[in-house]
């Protein structure tokens, strides 16, 4: 059993260094490409509905839950927040990776300013990006394994903690720095994206 459990490990730690592998890759090319203009990706923007998030990690809603519905209602319940909570991880991420073409666009630019605050969404956007990434793999785990009780879907208090801790303000960052870059840069498209995000 401890041999199948490192090979589980050592698989698993082998594709996560390939996924960073890659994804360093995909940023080394981005930077090298001319980027996107903003108006040009205003459409693919996806809005994000961050109250759902608040929902699924705040404990008091959670109690409540577990008082008033039964066993199987609940997991019913529990199920559909997932879902929910992935469809918003996705759109975060995909946002921040659209910030993040558009910082890489903006980065050469004459006025230093918009250069410094088009790299401070580029990184604002790494972030993003990695706790999203890190909160979709525990929740696609947790799903795929909730017939083992330990894994059950009713018990996601590590991406509680990573969303409430990490995501929503990294999130919230990245949303004011690209209201920053907005405003200076882009100022007739400013009240659209803040919308859009």
């Amino acid at each position: 059993m401890s041999n199948t459990m490192f090979a589980i490990w050592i698989g698993l730690s082998a594709g996560i260094l390939l996924l960073f592998l890659y994804a360093a890759f995909l940023n080394l090319r981005r930077r090298q490409s001319p980027g996107a203009e903003l108006g040009d990706l205003m459409n693919s923007f996806l809005p994000v509905n961050v109250e759902v998030l608040s929902n699924v990690i705040n404990p008091a809603q959670q109690r409540h839950l577990q008082e008033t519905y039964g066993r199987d209602e609940l997991l019913r319940i529990y199920q559909e927040q997932v879902g929910l909570t992935m469809e918003c991880l996705r759109r975060m991420s995909h946002n921040a990776a659209l910030l993040q073409q558009v910082g890489y666009a903006q980065m050469h630019s004459g006025n230093q300013l918009i250069a410094s605050l088009a790299q401070e969404m580029v990184d604002a956007g790494v972030h993003v990006r990695l706790y999203t990434f890190m909160a979709l793999i525990v929740l696609q785990v947790r799903t795929s394994l909730q017939w083992l009780p330990l894994f059950s879907a009713a018990n996601i208090g590590d991406v509680r903690s990573l969303v409430s801790s990490s995501l929503l303000p990294a999130y919230a960052l990245l949303k004011d720095k690209a209201d920053h870059l907005t405003c200076l840069k882009f100022s007739s498209l400013h009240e659209s994206l803040a919308q859009s995000l």
